[in-house]
């Protein structure tokens, strides 16, 4: 029988790291959708994900972290993008047991902006409109509006909650939808009609998951996605 080593021991640690950080992240994106930035107590996400609530700070440096962490994990604005859409995923650092995650304080470049470097021109915004759309399709057919799409349409919403998800959104989303619009060579209301394509395009998972609309709801996700598309083209051209 082969003696276990340091090795096995910080391929251990590593396992019980990444499920608790898992954890944590799950049972934060619940109680921030529920009580907002400023109700959600650090010891009730703790509780909830069954882990000290000392590694909060210790995977994610606090409140703000854990929060961006969440923004970062949403499936349409998170930082980290397949190589195989051009975007940059950034590298894990190590924390003080030798796992590693990656970081969360220097969000990635957008789709379109990665896109826009590599070869530019409307063949390249409409590549990263079709992969934003496609991310989407992938949320309405396996869960609930993600919590950005909820902020957006949320009155109750904390200045820092809104302020995070302005930020991801000016990152991640308005770019793709100001590129293939009067935006890409500066016509009028391009801000505008970027915002109110954000909001025709978050709006449609916060629809479904309320179930108001019926025929809404229970729509095919790609067949929405085809007349979503026909929508933008219509609203940012």
């Amino acid at each position: 029988m082969t003696p276990a080593g340091p090795a096995v021991d910080a391929a251990a640690r590593r396992r019980d790291a990444g499920r608790s950080r898992a954890r944590l992240l799950a049972a934060a994106t619940e109680l921030f959708a529920e009580r907002g930035y400023t109700g959600t107590a650090l010891r009730a996400v703790a509780e909830r994900a069954g882990v000290d609530a000392a590694l909060i700070a210790r995977y994610y440096g606090g409140k703000d972290g854990l929060y961006q962490a969440v923004l970062a994990a949403d499936p349409v604005v998170g930082a980290a993008r397949d190589a195989g859409a051009g975007a940059v995923v950034e590298a894990p650092t190590p924390t003080r047991d030798g796992d590693e995650h990656p970081r969360q304080d220097r969000p990635g470049p957008s789709v379109a902006e990665n896109a826009g470097r590599e070869v530019g021109g409307d063949q390249d915004a409409n590549v990263a409109l079709a992969e934003l759309l496609a991310r989407m399709v992938e949320r309405w057919r396996d869960g609930p509006a993600s919590t950005v799409g909820q902020n957006v349409f949320r009155c109750d919403l904390d200045d820092a909650a809104r302020a995070a998800t302005a930020t991801r959104l000016a990152q991640q989303v308005l770019p793709v939808l100001r590129a293939v619009g009067p935006g890409s060579a500066g016509g009028p209301d391009a801000e505008l009609r970027a915002e109110l394509g954000a909001m025709v395009l978050l709006g449609i998972g916060v629809a479904r998951t309320a179930g108001t609309l019926p025929e809404l709801a229970a729509a095919d996700p790609d067949r929405l996605a085809e007349l979503l598309r026909e929508l933008l083209d219509t609203a940012l051209g």
